[in-house]
């Protein structure tokens, strides 16, 4: 095991992966390392060395160092497009290199106006057997500064495939031949695609090109190939499952591995856009966070509504501190015996966890499967064996897979880092002789929890009604904690900010979850009475469920549905339990993420008639996939997006992936009893997609001899959807309004940025108009207009809603059995009132002004 140290091969600002506006380096899937914004001609030596390769397009190249790192330095982005054009090499394939020595030359100025951006990476590409620390980022450098250090192994990395894997010599082999539809060949994206996918197979993977073999899991090998357009690639698949394999690499390759996909001799030569210097922006300074609150002074703070609900009591405040470990251990005979029992002791009590919160017990599985992860076990394991202590080498391995989460475009995604994080604080608890996930079943009743970030071991043993409240500084509303919290029906607030921080200790404070308001030593009239209305609305509560399981009408004879948003079959007896008329949105990507392939027709029809028949009869609404973009899958490459929430997701997926989409499809169309499911297709835009998907829905019916229709809807997301409501409704049976979605379009509010979310209320007049629009266009046809946004959920809305002519709501089960009872003591002419008067006020905060004024008990 050696430590190497690597020097700035370029000089200019030293900055993180993360600005780099490519997301295959951004999101470390090439390799982890650093960037520089050049601001020279010349790309020199980082350590001594023997080069790998030279890229045919010479604006990359890799060198492996004596440890056997191998080292991808690559300059500018996209920049494989100039086809060498600007670049001169002064190094060839296997000459050995002292550091400092030049290796590229580049024409700055040509790169300037014709490449996407300058910003040249320097990145590890064989990190499964190498760390890199001691990044110098956010500073100017100069060539031959030591600016990155590399750990690892002494022995040369065997990039051949026979070393990849060992697999057994009568173990099945498959192979496939593929033509490369991608116009520059496999560069570092489309290299990196096809590793990560090739990974995922633990038998040896090849691609072999014009007589040339190379591990399909190594990023070197791949680009190291030289491919260009048109070459015929073979891949090679040995060990279990191999033909099948074979299938989905050659279906990636074919796709384009997240590069356009274009035909060989019909794409004319594009030049890159051109595009101004990449000038270095430093980092936003970090939130300023004062002294502690003083008593007597009331602040109020808001953060992103998580769980409903309100709350008074003294806070308890969790704020994490970083652990102090010994990076050097007693050596690998001890570190990793004590590693080892500590994963298998966390391993059992997550086990227990999950026998004892059977409706969570997904949650803890997920943690057991994240915690037997080979790649993060391993890292660890490595560490020990390279003399690091336990604790020291279990901490580097979690932090490095969190941050590789954190930085993911999809929020539910990023929110899995803090899963690990939790992970890694258990296991360090273990090894300190504690119990790992004491968490807070110690607390006094009633005590408001006040942290950075509440993780779901600290909830695994908290019974129902010991907190009053939670809010985080940090955090997600889709997180696994929040879920735990929902379950126990404790009010939460996330996302604060660190002002969060300045509560001190026995603060008493009141958790508005409804409003996503936390008031710190509020008056003591004002303490009274919401204690006060908590304790009427807990008792409230329990005689509402008594009636959850009665029809939802209100108090004028007007029926409203009521239905539950699910997100897997262990949601669906909650739902019933607490009073679902049946689910009126089946989020699906819960069968297609965190898996390295698509699941088959048959995995998505056992799952859809288990929630079928968990509902017993009663409608469920099955929503097509909605990933893309901003939700990425690993086994379907899309082409690199700056603004991805505004790019390939939903229904646009859907129709580039026709197959994916028929799969879906006919696993719905299978569901019995026929006419208890119905289709919603999502992010629709156009009639246009609503009549391709129509189109796939009537041939894929006929192909399976289905004589019965099944209702198709469209979902309204897209203000432009809002807009032609009347044009869609033509083709869709149905329309049910995505308020999250449709909120950040309308006010240009990313939903998934902390920085905003405050301010993202769906009750914004300008989105309650567009509403207003959807029910209107829908009207003339007589189509159904449901919502199953988190408006939904919000029984603020509720009223609003309704008068603005919503039939049918599909809420959160744990809020349902509340939100018919209060629907129950409406009159459709307030309700109509109300909305009428929401029109026409300029802010949120005036239309909850006037619900509240006409319904004072919310």
């Amino acid at each position: 095991m050696t430590e190497i140290n690597l020097t700035a091969p370029l000089a200019g600002w030293a900055m993180s992966l993360e600005e780099v506006p490519d997301p295959a380096f951004a999101q470390r899937l090439v390799g982890d390392g650093l960037a520089i914004d050049p601001v020279g001609n010349e790309l020199r030596a980082p350590c001594d060395g023997v080069i790998l390769s030279v890229h045919r397009a010479r604006h990359a190249c890799t060198l492996r160092a004596a440890s056997g790192a191998e080292i991808l330095l690559h300059v500018g982005v996209d920049t494989v497009a100039l086809n060498g054009t600007g670049f001169t090499a002064h190094v060839k394939d296997g000459q050995a290199v002292r550091a400092g020595d030049l290796l590229l030359s580049f024409d700055i100025n040509v790169l300037a106006s014709r490449a996407r951006s300058l910003v040249s990476m320097m990145v590890v590409v064989n990190g499964d057997s190498f760390q890199v620390g001691d990044c110098a980022t956010g500073r100017s450098v100069e060539i031959g500064d030591r600016i990155m250090t590399v750990i690892g192994g002494t022995l040369a990395a065997d990039s051949s495939p026979a070393a990849a894997d060992a697999v057994p010599a009568d173990a099945p082999t498959a192979e496939g031949q593929v033509q490369l539809c991608i116009a520059q060949g496999l560069h570092a994206r489309p290299a990196a695609a096809l590793a990560n996918a090739a990974k995922a197979h633990p038998g040896a993977v090849a691609i072999v090109c014009r007589g040339r073999s190379a591990n399909a899991k190594s990023v070197v090998s791949l680009m190291g190939l030289g491919t260009v357009l048109g070459d015929e690639l073979t891949v090679q698949v040995s060990g279990g499952n191999a033909a099948t394999v074979v299938e989905q690499l050659v279906g990636l390759i074919r796709a384009g591995l997240g590069d356009p996909v274009v035909q060989p001799g019909s794409a004319p030569a594009v030049a890159a856009a051109p595009a101004a210097p990449a000038v270095a922006v430093p980092a936003p300074a970090e939130e300023a966070v004062g002294p502690p609150f003083a008593a007597g002074e009331e602040v109020l703070l808001k953060g992103t509504i998580a769980v409903p609900g309100v709350a008074v009591g003294p806070v308890v405040r969790r704020f994490r501190t970083v652990q102090a470990v010994n990076e050097t251990g007693a050596g690998a005979a001890v570190e990793e015996p004590r590693l080892t029992r500590a994963l298998a002791q966390v391993t059992a009590q997550l086990a227990d966890a999950a026998t004892r919160m059977p409706e969570q017990g997904a949650i803890f599985q997920a943690h057991q499967a994240l915690l037997e992860d080979p790649e993060l076990v391993d890292a660890a394991l490595a560490g020990v064996r390279a003399g690091q202590s336990a604790e020291w080498a279990w901490s580097r391995a979690s932090q490095a897979h969190a941050e590789v989460l954190s930085r993911l475009a999809d929020a539910r995604m990023a929110e899995r880092a803090a899963d690990l994080r939790d992970l890694e604080q258990q296991v360090l608890a273990v090894l300190a002789g504690r119990s790992a996930g004491a968490g807070l079943a110690d607390l006094p009743k009633g005590s408001v929890v006040v942290a950075d970030e509440i993780l779901p071991s600290d909830l695994a043993g908290v019974p129902a009604g010991l907190l009053g409240g939670i809010c985080m500084a940090h955090g997600g509303p889709t997180s696994h904690a929040v879920i735990l919290a929902s379950a126990l029906g404790v009010p939460t607030i996330v996302a604060l900010g660190r002002q969060a921080e300045r509560i001190p200790d026995g603060a008493p404070v009141i958790v508005d979850g409804n409003r996503a308001e936390l008031r710190v030593f509020p008056p003591e009239d004002a303490l009274a009475s919401t204690r006060d209305v908590a304790a009427q609305r807990a008792a409230r509560r329990a005689e509402n469920r008594k009636s959850a399981g009665e029809l939802c009408v209100m108090a004028d004879g007007t029926r409203i549905e009521v239905f539950a948003n699910l997100g897997r079959v262990g949601d669906t007896a909650e739902a019933v339990q607490e009073g679902a008329e049946g689910c009126g949105l089946l989020r699906t990507e819960f069968l297609f993420l965190e898996r390295q392939s698509a699941p088959t027709e048959e995995e998505q029809y056992d799952q859809y008639q288990q929630i079928a028949d968990g509902l017993g009869g009663r409608p469920l609404i099955i929503r097509t996939l909605d990933v893309g973009g901003d939700k990425p899958l690993p086994y379907m490459p899309l082409p690199p997006e700056e603004n991805p929430v505004l790019g390939l997701r939903g229904v646009r997926v859907g129709l580039r992936e026709p197959e994916l989409l028929r799969t879906q499809i006919r696993a719905i169309l299978r569901v019995k009893p026929y006419g208890v499911c119905s289709i919603m297709v999502p992010m629709i835009a156009s009639p246009s997609e609503m009549k391709i998907v129509r189109t796939m829905v009537d041939e894929e019916r006929a192909k399976l001899g289905r004589a019965e229709p099944i209702a198709l809807g469209a979902m309204i997301e897209v203000p432009a959807a809002a807009l032609i409501a009347d044009r869609i409704s033509i083709l869709a049976d149905f329309l049910s309004i995505g308020t999250n979605d449709l909120t950040q379009y309308v006010l240009a509010m990313d939903r998934g940025n902390p920085h905003v979310a405050a301010h993202l209320d769906a009750l914004h007049p300008g989105v309650l108009r567009l509403i207003r629009q959807a029910v209107q266009g829908a009207a003339p046809l007589g189509r159904t207009v449901a919502v199953c946004g988190g408006s939904a959920s919000d029984p603020m809305a509720a009223p609003l809603l309704l008068g603005l002519g919503v039939t049918e709501l599909s809420a959160t089960p744990a809020v349902i059995a509340d939100l018919k009872a209060f629907i129950r003591t409406l009159r459709m002419e307030d309700c109509r009132a109300v909305a009428e008067a929401a029109l026409g006020v300029d802010s949120a905060e005036e239309v909850r002004a006037l619900v509240v004024r006409q319904w004072p008990e919310l």
